[in-house]
């Protein structure tokens, strides 16, 4: 497997469409990264990857494959797989997600694969390297999971121009929940969530004056918050505590 990761990384590069090159610090530590990502078109599917160099003190230099996912389509279904990016659960602030922190500062996906049929109803089962087997069933409005020792239930609907959403999920013995509504404000949207175990945070995304802006403050153990914003390629977010900092240009081949 580690000769053939290594053959993609040289070959991978070559079929980039996009790139990010960026910094970023946290605590006194720092690293920089270039991510290269983009999806090629084949017989009755795609190839899709993100692929980033990257180097982080004190001294680590390495290879971060976050995507590579294989799909192949035959009518109404398709299947799946590689590295797959998975986000089970319904929260846009608190998402509940099987994907893990990448050491080049995006998300590394779940190895893996699944099926999905599409009909009135979404049906996709699925095997992940480090879970086992996955099952869930999606309705426009509500959907299901299930996976050994959990699973979850998440809706959402149309409340007038916005948009009410929650979940309920268990694992390993352990329940939680989460309820969010996100509505229209000014030049962008509010997403406003509460979960259990207790935790809030309220958030804007949207554009002033050229400018994409986001802004984020919550609390969840202990108060947080931060800012990020992006004009023509350029990139930048901070966020406490920590300081935690970023910049970054992104850009087309």
């Amino acid at each position: 497997m580690v000769r053939g990761l290594a053959l993609l990384a040289l070959f991978l590069p070559a079929l980039a469409q996009g790139y990010e090159v960026g910094l970023w610090g946290l605590g006194g530590l720092g690293g920089a990264y270039l991510r290269l990502q983009g999806e090629l078109a084949l017989p009755g599917g795609r190839l899709g990857f993100a692929l980033a160099p990257y180097g982080r003190a004190p001294g680590e230099v390495g290879l971060a494959l976050e995507r590579l996912v294989l799909v192949g389509e035959e009518g109404e279904w398709a299947l799946a797989l590689g590295r797959l990016p998975l986000t089970l659960g319904e929260g846009r602030l608190f998402p509940y997600t099987w994907n893990r922190p990448s050491p080049a500062g995006g998300e590394e996906g779940v190895w893996g694969g699944y099926l999905t049929g599409y009909g009135e109803a979404r049906l996709r089962l699925g095997w992940f390297l480090e879970r086992g087997p996955f099952l869930e069933v999606a309705l426009p409005e509500l959907r299901a999971y299930a996976f050994p020792g959990g699973g979850g239930l998440g809706w959402s609907l149309r409340a007038g121009p916005g948009v009410a959403y929650g979940e309920a999920r268990w694992e390993a013995g352990q329940g939680a929940g989460l309820v969010g509504v996100s509505l229209p404000l000014e030049e962008g949207v509010l997403t406003l969530e509460a979960t259990y175990p207790w935790a809030w945070a309220g958030a804007w995304w949207g554009s002033l004056e050229g400018w994409r802006l986001g802004f984020l403050a919550g609390y969840r153990g202990g108060w947080f918050a931060a800012l990020e914003g992006e004009w023509e390629g350029w990139g930048f977010g901070v966020a406490w505590p920590g300081l935690g900092w970023r910049v970054s240009f992104r850009g087309d081949f």
